[in-house]
């Protein structure tokens, strides 16, 4: 009862509502003292890689340290810095959450959507992050590949790599894409520009479409390391299947994006007066 009854008072504006007096928000406060503590622990993390760095770099200017564990320290310490980041807006989002959830602020959409944007890019550097440092190991592979200072395998293990953060940066700005065209369609209450929904849509599905292509790509990929490991007697054969399932599988999806921006495309064409009314 009495649960209830500070829920109409607030809702009636009589009292400020406690967000922790109801049980979903109180888990949200639960999680946002989890997430502090990991803020600070990855913050913490940031400021030692930063100081290490530093030091890295000091001893590369005299020869002391290589170029590729510069490299990685680097990706290290911007990884750290990303992840904090993403953290942080990650934190903003359960904020609102606790807070529209505990009756203490009212449900904006321009807002949620906001703060959903803002983390989903600061998500977004993060993939960036690995996608740079797996497109130079691959390149400095490549090198020594080419100079039988690496092994073929050393080699496979890079392109494999380079595909998945290529994979995670196509997910990542499809999440993107797909945010701004929520919202374009919800404008909080404005009318919203149909021809601009139409075109953010379909940057939302051919962002989809460049992730299973990725996807689809590295799929192909081991199964064909599959195959030829199979034959030089290193896999079973009937371990090979599965590599052929999950193929096939990434093929099926990524004609299924496909049909679904061709439906989306064909619409436009037969409807342009809706979208341009």
């Amino acid at each position: 009862m009495r649960c209830i009854l500070i829920a109409a008072l607030a809702l009636a504006g009589q009292i400020k509502a406690e967000p922790d007096q109801f049980p979903l928000a109180l888990q949200r406060s639960m999680e946002l003292d989890d997430l502090d503590r990991e803020i600070q622990r990855v913050h913490d993390a940031a400021v030692m890689k930063r100081a290490q760095f530093a030091a890295s770099e000091r001893l590369a200017k005299r020869g002391l340290v290589s170029r590729s564990d510069l490299e990685r320290e680097t990706a290290d310490l911007r990884f750290q810095e990303a992840r904090e980041a993403e953290l942080v807006a990650s934190r903003a989002i359960k904020v609102y959450e606790r807070d529209v959830k505990g009756k203490a602020a009212a449900p904006d959409d321009q807002k949620a959507y906001a703060l959903l944007l803002d983390w989903a890019r600061k998500q977004l550097a993060i993939y960036q992050v690995d996608s740079d440092f797996q497109a130079a190991q691959l390149k400095r592979t490549r090198a020594l590949f080419g100079r039988n200072a690496a092994s073929r395998q050393e080699l496979d293990d890079a392109e494999l790599a380079f595909n998945a953060a290529q994979a995670g940066l196509s997910f990542g700005l499809a999440r993107e894409a797909q945010i701004l065209m929520e919202l374009a369609a919800r404008c909080n209450g404005k009318r919203s520009d149909p021809d601009e929904v139409y075109r953010l849509k379909s940057d939302y599905l051919k962002a989809r479409i460049r992730y299973f292509e990725v996807a689809s790509e590295g799929a192909k990929r081991r199964l064909e390391l599959a195959r030829e490991r199979s034959r030089l007697g290193l896999m079973k054969p009937q371990d090979v299947s599965a590599f052929e399932r999950a193929a096939a599988d990434a093929a099926a999806s990524l004609d299924s994006e496909r049909k679904a921006l061709e439906r989306h495309e064909t619409e436009g064409r037969t409807e342009p007066r809706k979208r341009s009314a």
